[in-house]
């Protein structure tokens, strides 16, 4: 094998570790997006019931708010079951509360309390944001 490609190989991979490193440490090149105060937040859990249904639970008041059937709410679960495998990879128990919140510029995010992990939920489009979006609705209607 020529010796100038190994070292070409070399210095390519050196400059990018020089590269990542200096990154990481000065923050340069990072992009950054700032998230608007809440204007709203509900803090629920995620239950699994009898028949294949998923509970939504106001965290605060422990009342149902919602039960998604199967079948149905489909992105809402999706999210949740992968939420679930992110937990359950770092051994984090099930009934740990997340945050649903809109805020004051129009996000809508879902934040995982016992990992710190959020999920921009407009990201997805508006309907799928109002998947989550309605408990909050829910959640005021039994306060």
């Amino acid at each position: 094998f020529p010796r100038g490609a190994l070292i070409a190989g070399a210095v390519l991979i050196g400059a990018t570790l020089v590269f990542a490193t200096v990154a990481r440490l000065t923050d340069f090149g990072a992009t950054r997006l700032a998230v608007a105060q809440p204007v709203e937040s509900l803090d629920v859990v995620f239950t699994d019931l009898p028949g294949g249904s998923v509970g939504v639970i106001d965290a605060a008041t422990n009342k149902t708010l919602a039960e998604l059937k199967p079948g149905h709410s489909g992105f809402v679960r999706v999210v949740m079951r992968a939420k679930a495998r992110d937990r359950a990879a770092l051994g984090i128990e099930s009934d740990k509360p997340f945050r649903i919140a809109r805020h004051a510029d129009g996000q809508s995010t879902l934040t995982d309390l016992a990992t710190g992990g959020i999920v921009t939920l407009t990201a997805f489009g508006g309907s799928n944001a109002q998947a989550f979006e309605q408990f909050l609705a829910m959640g005021r209607t039994t306060q």
